[in-house]
């Protein structure tokens, strides 16, 4: 039940800040937002490991590379959201952004990419899919 929880207010908090990105992005530029955005992130994201006592970052040399490059890829997502919502609006830049993650959700479960445990996908998931793409090309009609 927490996982959903999460899963909904990461889904949440997306839109709303796909809305204020694109907003502040009409005001400084695309990547300055993409940029004030990511330091804010941090600075938060600081802010908690500071206020829980957190000391695991000392392991940050473990970490590969590959996953590391993580904020690298936020900026690269920042930036296409932004400009999606500009060209698109919110609901259609949502809903093509959640079709591209579970298709690539997909693909990494299926193939066990990123040291995930390959699962199985079957009709249904690929059915669910047809199914989010019918109802964006219902939103944009």
């Amino acid at each position: 039940m927490k996982g959903i929880l999460f899963a909904l207010a990461g889904g949440f908090f997306l839109t709303f800040q796909s809305v204020a990105n694109a907003t502040i992005s009409d005001q400084i530029g695309t990547w300055q937002a993409a940029a004030m955005t990511q330091l804010t992130g941090f600075l938060l994201a600081m802010l908690i490991v500071v206020i829980i006592k957190d000391r695991s970052y000392g392991q940050l040399n473990q970490v590969s590379p590959l996953y590391a490059s993580g904020g690298l890829l936020a900026a690269i997502v920042l930036f296409s959201n932004m400009t999606a919502v500009h060209k698109m609006g919110v609901t259609l830049t949502i809903g093509i952004f959640l079709i591209a993650q579970l298709v690539m959700a997909i693909l990494i479960d299926s193939k066990g990419w990123f040291d995930m445990s390959k699962e199985k996908i079957g009709r249904t998931q690929i059915v669910g899919v047809l199914l989010m793409v019918l109802g964006v090309m219902i939103l944009k009609w």
